[in-house]
C-alpha cells in the first residue's frame, strides 16, 4: 500500500494535466496506464526503462535515439521523467503543430545546449536514429547517416558556417518535406 501509485489519476489530475497538454481525458488515463507498466520505480522512467521501451517498439537498437528523447522528456535534468514530462512530450510529438514539434526537435538535436546545431549532433541522432530502424530501406542518397547528415546540411546552412540556427533550422523544414521527417525523426 505505502508508496504504491494509484491505478488511476484523480478528476483533478486530469484537468491539471489538461493545461499542459492537446489530450483528453480519457487518453490521459491509457497514457497513464502504458507509462505505469514500463515503470519499475512506480513514480517515474529511468533512462534504461525508456530506452527498453523504444527497443520493444523498433526493429533495430533504440537506446541512444532513446537517451535522446529521454534528455529532452526530461524537463527538470533530474535524469528520471515523472508522469507528466513524459506526458508533455508526448503531446509536443504528438502535436500537429509543426512549429512546436520542430522547437522539440531543434532541442533534441542541439545536445550540448548552446542554441547551434553541429554536423556532429546531427551526425548522432542520424546514427541513433539508423541504429534503430535498419528494416527501414533509404533512398541511395541518404542511406548511411553520414549521407543524411551531409543531406541536411546542405539543404539548412544558408549561411554556410557550419552550424544550424534556429532560425534556419525551422525555415529549412518548412521548404522541405524529407528535411521535416527527418528532423522530426521519422526515417520512412
Amino acid at each position: 500500500m505505502g508508496n504504491k501509485p494509484p491505478k488511476k489519476l484523480s478528476p483533478t489530475e486530469i484537468r491539471d494535466l489538461q493545461k499542459e497538454v492537446d489530450f483528453t481525458g480519457e487518453e490521459i488515463n491509457d497514457w497513464y496506464k502504458e507509462y505505469m507498466r514500463s515503470c519499475r520505480h512506480g513514480k517515474y522512467l529511468t533512462v534504461k526503462e525508456f530506452s527498453e521501451v523504444y527497443s520493444s517498439t523498433f526493429g533495430g537498437d533504440a537506446g541512444a535515439f532513446a537517451n535522446h528523447v529521454f534528455r529532452t522528456f526530461d524537463s527538470d535534468g533530474d535524469g528520471k521523467v515523472d508522469f507528466r514530462e513524459f506526458l508533455v512530450g508526448l503531446s509536443v510529438t504528438a502535436s500537429s503543430n509543426l512549429e512546436k514539434k520542430l522547437r522539440w526537435a531543434f532541442k533534441m538535436y542541439d545536445i550540448d545546449g548552446n542554441g547551434r546545431i553541429s554536423k556532429d549532433e546531427i551526425l548522432s541522432l542520424m546514427t541513433a536514429v539508423y541504429k534503430m530502424t535498419p528494416q527501414i530501406k533509404k533512398p541511395s542518397d541518404v542511406s548511411t547517416p553520414e549521407k543524411m547528415t551531409k543531406k541536411l546540411f546542405k539543404k539548412l546552412d544558408t549561411d554556410k558556417n557550419g552550424e544550424l540556427s534556429w532560425e534556419e533550422f525551422y525555415e529549412g523544414a518548412r521548404r522541405d518535406q524529407l528535411v521535416v521527417a527527418m528532423l522530426e525523426l521519422s526515417p520512412d
